[in-house]
């Protein structure tokens, strides 16, 4: 798992600039936009273009980088010129468009821009990372357990509302109307938890490395109110698929009706639908009708993960 703030500085930079929405607390877009240097925002508009933010490799963050964010910023800014244009090529193989013709002709400020507008948010960033430490260290604890209980799988139902798990992998935003599709057993994959929003959603998939996807860290909404209560549970199945989650995994245990399952959870028949849809696409229930009434039943996987992790 990366713990590398970049990935974070990168999500906020695509919501304050307009090109991806992250859903970013009010308080802390507005401050990301005022962090960011007009004439960088201004710079940074070819990358802005289509339906997200998209970077070169050579200026994306490296997960995995144990050197400082301004030592990475070097770095990128750094980026050979001839390396910029081979990969904005490659990205257009039918032709380059002219906004992003125009960087070709003049790297400099592009590359000049991205470094000053992340460097700005992460500066006003920082302290606000610093105290996320106890939800990153228990997103890395809910992690672990998934891997070493080999429900990891379940797990990646649960990487926000962006990332969702298909039969054929993992369906991520992309420029295509039903998005990317990743192939799981094609690559290594690393998980990146996101201190910016509710939909924070950053994925590097270059050629060089592992494959990485930022996805929200749980307990988000927590700290943006100021919470910093230790969320610590020590329910095995929680730590792995949420509170919410394991609770919908025990009443299917039951073989109880959808409405007595929104009843007992207290949640509109909605929010439970949408629990349930998450835990269908990871293979672990099934909803059974008979009759005017949908029955929410486990699967033998999802009897198997309960077995697992309440033993």
């Amino acid at each position: 798992m990366g713990r590398q703030p970049l990935p974070t500085v990168l999500s906020l930079l695509a919501d304050a600039l307009g090109a991806a929405g992250q859903g970013v607390p009010t308080g802390w877009r507005s401050a990301a936009r005022a962090a960011c240097p007009s004439e960088a925002a201004q710079a940074l508009e070819p990358a802005c273009e289509g339906r997200g933010l998209w970077l070169p490799d050579c200026m994306s963050p490296l997960p995995l980088d144990t050197n400082t964010v301004p030592a990475q910023l070097d770095r990128m800014a750094a980026a050979a010129p001839e390396r910029l244009a081979a990969e904005v090529t490659e990205r257009f193989p039918n032709g380059v468009p002219p906004a992003w013709r125009r960087v070709l002709d003049r790297p400099a400020p592009f590359i000049r821009g991205y470094a000053e507008a992340t460097a700005s948010i992460w500066a006003a960033f920082a302290p606000l990372w610093r105290r996320s430490r106890h939800l990153l260290e228990l997103e890395a604890e809910r992690i672990g357990v998934a891997t070493v209980t080999g429900t990891l799988d379940s797990a990646l139902a649960t990487l926000g509302p962006r990332v969702r798990r298909t039969r054929e992998g993992l369906s991520l935003p992309g420029r295509g109307t039903d998005g990317d599709v990743l192939d799981l057993p094609d690559r290594r994959l690393l998980l990146v938890p996101l201190v910016s929003g509710t939909r924070g959603c950053v994925i590097g998939l270059g050629r060089q490395g592992p494959g990485w996807i930022g996805y929200p860290v749980p307990g988000l909404r927590e700290l943006a109110s100021g919470a910093t209560t230790d969320r610590r549970s020590p329910d095995p199945l929680e730590a792995v698929l949420g509170g919410m989650r394991a609770r919908v995994m025990r009443l299917a245990h039951r073989g109880l009706t959808m409405g007595e399952v929104s009843a007992l959870l207290r949640c509109a028949p909605g929010a439970t639908t949408h629990h349930c849809k998450l835990l269908e696409a990871a293979g672990l229930v099934r909803r059974q009708r008979q009759g005017q009434r949908v029955r929410l039943l486990l699967t033998r996987r999802g009897e198997r993960l309960l077995g697992v992790l309440t033993s």
